[in-house]
């Protein structure tokens, strides 16, 4: 593992701007939903042109995220890929920079699965209100 410190650090740093991109583009889904309620599509224009760019900006992390994963040594590899499992609950682990990197993208997960839930909810208003 001490072969891997470094490029553990550079996955953490990763997953760290992955979360603030996901962060934003839950901002900006909320805003997309105010301009969406208001009938401003000039604001919303912008808004789904920011909450693309951060959507472009964390898939290039997730391409980045699997180069970083694929530099690991094995077993390690394996190992780092069970703490990147998507889970609802905190597993127990005892080091504590696969246990940051665990939890930041456990973060990530949980609140990508809020805006799928507010992206559903949108949609499903939108049809509804919308004229047949």
């Amino acid at each position: 593992m001490d072969n891997d410190t470094p490029i553990m650090e550079q996955l953490l740093s990763v997953l760290r701007e992955k979360h603030k991109n996901m962060d934003n583009i839950m901002v900006f889904t909320k805003e997309m939903e105010k301009a969406i309620e208001a009938n401003d599509l000039d604001s919303l224009g912008a808004v789904l042109t920011m909450r693309q760019d951060a959507m472009d900006k964390v898939d290039k992390l997730l391409a980045e995220q699997k180069e970083i994963i694929e530099k690991i040594d094995q077993p390690e590899r394996g190992k780092i890929k069970l703490l990147l499992e998507p889970t609802d609950e905190r597993p127990a682990i005892d080091d504590p920079l696969e246990a940051a990197i665990s939890d930041t993208n456990r973060a990530a997960f949980l609140l990508l699965k809020k805006i799928i839930a507010l992206d559903e909810n949108i949609n499903k208003r939108m049809k509804q209100g919308a004229p047949e």
